[in-house]
C-alpha cells in the first residue's frame, strides 16, 4: 500500500459528507497500536464537536476503491484540546496497517464528522450520579478511556475499569491510567486482566468483579467474545439492559460489495405500496412524497428536509430514527442492537417503507 496512493493534500476535494483534517501528532502507544491527533480548523469546530465515546470514520483510497473504517476517539472533549483516535493493527488490515506504518504528522486524512451512541450519560440514569463500571478489551479501551476521563472531569461518579489485554506489553494508555488512578484514588479503581497471567476473562470472574456494585451503569467495548461474556453475565445477574451499553465495530464492505447490496435492496422495494410518508423532525410533522426504491434518507433529502446523516452506508448511526407507525425494510445494519430494533429504531439511509402508511420520528 503506497503512501502516494493514500495521502491527501490540502487542495484535494474530499467525497461529499467528509472533510480534510491534518494529522497534528502521531503517538506510538504500543508495538501494534498508535494514536493520531487531528487538527480541526476553526470553521469546523462545531461540526467536529463530539461526545465522550463517539468515533470518527475515515475514507481511504486503496486500489481504486474508497475504504471506510471507524476508529473511536480516546480523547475527551472535556480534557483534550484536539481529538485523538487510536488504531491497533489488524491481521491483513489494509487501513489499520497503513495507519500504523505510513501516516505521519502533517499528513491529511479524509474524515467524517463524529458519530455513535456509546456515550456517557446518554441514558440519564439516576440523574447521571450512578457508579460506572467500564469493561475494555484490547483496543476497545479507546471509547471507554474517553468516557472515563470525561466522567472524572465532569461528574463525581465512582468508576471501576476492568481492562483485559494479551499481556503487559499490549496495555494501551498504561502510563496515563496509572497517573489517573494515582490522582483519583478514592474515585477510580483500575483492574488489569492479562491473558498471559489469568487467561481469558470468564463469567465467574465478571460476577466477582461486579459484586457490590448494584445500580451501576456498564460500558463494554472489546473483542466479540469478551463483550459477549461480560454482557451475558450481566444479563444473567439481572442487570437491566438499559444499564448496559455495548460498542461493536464491523468493518464496512468494500464499495463494490456495498453497491451490489444497495442495488438488491432497491430492486426489492420497487413494488412498494407506500402511499403516505410522514416524518417528524424537530417537533414538526412533514408529509412528503415517496418514490419507490428510495431510502427514507433519500426521500427526506428530496423533500428538502435537513435530517441528520453522515456515512450513508449503515455503520455510523447518525441517521437513526424511530418507526412510529407502519413497517420498514432495513437493508444493512452494523450499528443497531437487537433491543434497539425491537424498540422500533431504524437507519434512514438503509431503510425503505414496506407498508402503505409510514411515520418515522428523528430524535430531538
Amino acid at each position: 500500500m503506497g503512501t502516494q496512493q493514500l495521502h491527501l493534500t490540502p487542495s484535494e476535494q474530499p467525497v461529499t459528507g467528509s472533510y480534510r483534517l491534518q494529522v497534528a501528532e502521531v503517538i506510538d502507544e504500543t508495538a501494534d497500536a498508535r494514536s493520531l491527533v487531528l487538527r480541526v480548523p476553526a470553521e469546523l469546530h462545531e461540526r467536529f464537536a463530539y461526545k465522550p465515546g463517539q468515533f470518527l470514520s475515515f475514507r481511504v483510497p486503496y486500489q481504486g476503491k474508497l475504504l471506510t473504517r471507524c476508529y473511536s476517539m480516546a480523547s475527551s472533549p472535556h480534557c483534550d484540546a484536539l481529538p485523538k483516535v487510536t488504531i491497533k493493527r489488524v491481521a491483513d488490515g489494509r487501513v489499520s496497517n497503513w495507519m500504523n506504518q505510513e501516516v505521519q504528522a502533517g499528513d491529511w486524512l479524509e474524515v467524517l464528522p463524529p458519530a455513535g451512541h456509546f456515550c456517557l450519560n446518554e441514558s440519564h440514569l439516576d440523574d447521571g450520579d450512578n457508579e460506572l463500571l467500564l469493561f475494555g478489551g484490547g483496543s476497545g479501551i479507546t471509547p471507554v478511556f474517553s468516557i472515563l476521563k470525561s466522567a472524572l472531569r465532569t461528574t463525581q461518579r465512582r468508576i471501576k475499569l476492568i481492562y483485559a489485554n494479551r499481556d503487559e506489553a499490549s496495555v494501551i494508555f498504561k502510563d496515563e491510567l496509572r497517573q489517573l488512578a494515582k490522582a483519583n484514588g478514592e474515585r477510580l479503581q483500575v483492574v488489569h486482566v492479562l491473558d498471559s497471567v489469568q487467561g481469558f476473562l470468564t463469567a465467574a470472574e465478571v460476577r466477582q468483579l461486579v459484586r457490590g456494585h448494584a445500580g451501576a451503569e456498564f460500558f463494554i467495548c472489546g473483542p466479540g467474545p469478551f463483550m459477549d461474556t461480560v454482557e451475558g453475565t450481566l444479563l444473567d445477574l439481572g442487570v437491566a439492559s438499559a444499564r448496559i451499553h455495548v460498542e461493536r465495530f464491523v468493518s464496512p464492505p468494500d464499495p463494490d460489495q456495498l453497491q451490489a447490496q444497495q442495488a438488491e435492496a432497491r430492486a426489492a422495494s420497487l413494488d412498494s405500496s407506500c402511499a403516505s410518508l410522514t416524518v417528524e423532525l424537530d417537533g414538526q410533522r412533514h408529509e412528503i412524497p415517496y418514490q419507490p426504491g428510495d431510502t427514507l434518507l433519500q426521500s427526506c433529502k428530496a423533500a428538502g428536509l435537513a435530517v441528520p446523516s453522515s456515512c450513508e452506508e449503515g455503520f455510523c448511526g447518525a441517521c437513526m430514527c424511530r418507526v412510529e407507525e407502519g413497517e420498514t425494510r432495513l437493508a444493512r445494519n452494523d450499528v443497531l442492537s437487537a433491543a434497539e430494533l425491537a424498540a422500533g429504531w431504524t437507519l434512514a439511509c438503509q431503510s425503505r417503507p414496506s407498508s402503505a402508511q409510514l411515520r418515522v420520528k428523528f430524535p430531538d
